[in-house]
């Protein structure tokens, strides 16, 4: 006798590290005779990794291989696979699981990218830390290969190399150093062509200056410096991230990435210390 029970678990593990992370994706199973289509529904800005599970599956099988590992571009509608029943006199259920993140799982850091440093032209500041430096927070895969930039809050910073805004948090008001306050900092990150992201942390409250969806220039102003989340004082959080599949879980990492300065540009890799004169007129640049 066939009894064609379906059983469908849907619960959603996001990348997204506060409710102010919201974003407009989701995964839908539609019923069709003997079995269900899996359709992802992107309707933001950005490209999103996913990773969908089945569970507690009887009776069933997928068209693709699980778990399914799909990117789904934005603002669009993918079909992720069909699960159809085994042997139809039998009764069959499943149940999914998937996780996203904003970011295409397979980006490729370009070995050209370079990164003029993000604030604005006659202004100097000071990396106070770097990678082979002494490292006090940058302890985790998303950070090791960031920088922290001391400056005083209100100071402008734009964008290192250009891209299309993907994600914007405007509403944070507190800073300190309490670990609590980690996922906490008013943010922007800047989707590369490469499928890299710039990863820009601790503007002021509601001091973000652009939009998700916007193509953003090199030196396009993004907002103004703050101390929002896990901070100690104000200043720039800079990284260059990517998303990476490990086992069957995204990850977030960091990217080690060279500054500018210059016209034609100067190259260097951040070092702590290093004072970093926004010059971008004169031949070469000038470096202390």
């Amino acid at each position: 006798m066939r009894v064609p029970l379906l059983v469908l678990s849907l619960w959603l593990c996001a990348a997204a590290a506060s409710a102010q992370e919201q974003y407009p994706f989701t995964v839908e199973s539609v019923k069709e005779q003997d079995g269900a289509t899996l359709w992802a529904h992107n309707n933001g800005p950005a490209p999103i990794s996913v990773v969908l599970r089945l569970t507690a599956a009887e009776n069933v099988a997928a068209d693709v291989p699980l778990p399914i590992l799909a990117v789904v571009e934005p603002r669009s509608k993918q079909r992720l696979g069909r699960i159809s029943v085994g042997d139809r006199r039998l009764s069959w259920r499943y149940g999914t699981s998937w996780s996203y993140r904003r970011g295409v799982y397979t980006a490729k850091h370009s070995p050209d990218a370079r990164y003029r440093v993000p604030w604005m032209d006659g202004t100097t500041f000071t990396i106070g830390q770097a990678p082979g430096g002494t490292v006090t927070t940058h302890t985790t895969p998303s950070s090791r290969e960031a920088v922290d930039v001391t400056m005083p809050e209100g100071t402008p910073i734009v964008a290192a190399r250009g891209g299309t805004v993907i994600h914007v948090v405007a509403d944070f008001t507190v800073g300190g150093e309490d670990p609590a306050l980690r996922d906490k900092g008013n943010v922007v990150r800047v989707l590369h062509e490469d499928g890299t992201m710039g990863e820009y942390i601790h503007f002021r409250h509601q001091g973000v200056a652009v939009r998700e969806g916007e193509v953003v220039a090199p030196g396009k102003l993004l907002g103004y410096a703050g101390s929002t989340g896990f901070s100690s004082g104000p200043h720039l959080h800079f990284a260059v991230t990517r998303v990476v599949l490990q086992g069957d879980a995204l990850q977030l990492v960091s990217e080690p990435f060279s500054f500018y300065v210059g016209n034609p540009p100067r190259v260097f890799m951040p070092k702590t210390g290093l004072v970093l004169p926004a010059d971008y007129g004169s031949r070469g640049g000038v470096l202390p």
